[in-house]
């Protein structure tokens, strides 16, 4: 404030002291206090340039941190997508698996049919009697039933009690009646 009051003085001297020159004195004087404060001084030109290059610097800081989550989020993208092709394609293995397994129970039971209208072919009843056919078609039902049976049973362990041992009877051990 002090450099504009003297060079608003110094314009004043400059021109006169006419009072038709002191507008344009202090027009001058105006116009050279706010250059020599705006630009002459070492301080502010110094804090001018700390402020542009740090202005430089958050600016190129900024651009490598955009670039740095840019090429992060490409990254990203290009993992997310492997992982989903990979998912992709065990889906469609699943389902190729789950395909043939169709196509196997399916030839499966058409085995079994064919197997089953070449058992009924075999085990036509004789024309002589139908009577004892019946008969002879359930006794061998019943063997097969028996054999099956007898093939689970035969797997199982079992456990002989005695009869006459008092600890397997609960109402005698506890003294029950």
């Amino acid at each position: 404030m002090l450099r504009l009051l003297g060079f608003l003085s110094l314009g004043h001297l400059l021109f006169g002291g006419r009072r038709h020159h002191l507008r344009r004195g202090i027009l001058f004087g105006a116009l050279l206090g706010y250059l020599a404060n705006r630009h002459m001084d070492t301080d502010r030109v110094a804090e001018d340039i700390r402020k542009a290059a740090r202005d430089a610097r958050r600016t190129a800081h900024d651009a490598m941190r955009t670039a740095r989550r840019e090429i992060r989020n490409a990254v990203h993208e290009q993992r997310t997508a492997e992982i989903h092709e990979r998912i992709h394609a065990r889906e469609a293995e699943r389902e190729e698996r789950l395909k043939a397994i169709r196509a196997e129970i399916e030839a499966r039971k058409a085995r079994k049919e064919e197997d089953r209208n070449a058992e009924t072919v075999v085990r036509a009843l004789p024309v002589s009697g139908v009577n004892e056919a019946k008969a002879i078609r359930e006794l061998t039902e019943d063997l097969e039933r028996d054999a099956r049976t007898a093939a689970f049973a035969a797997d199982v362990p079992t456990i002989d009690f005695p009869e006459d041992d008092e600890k397997y009877f609960s109402s005698r051990k506890y003294g029950y009646a």
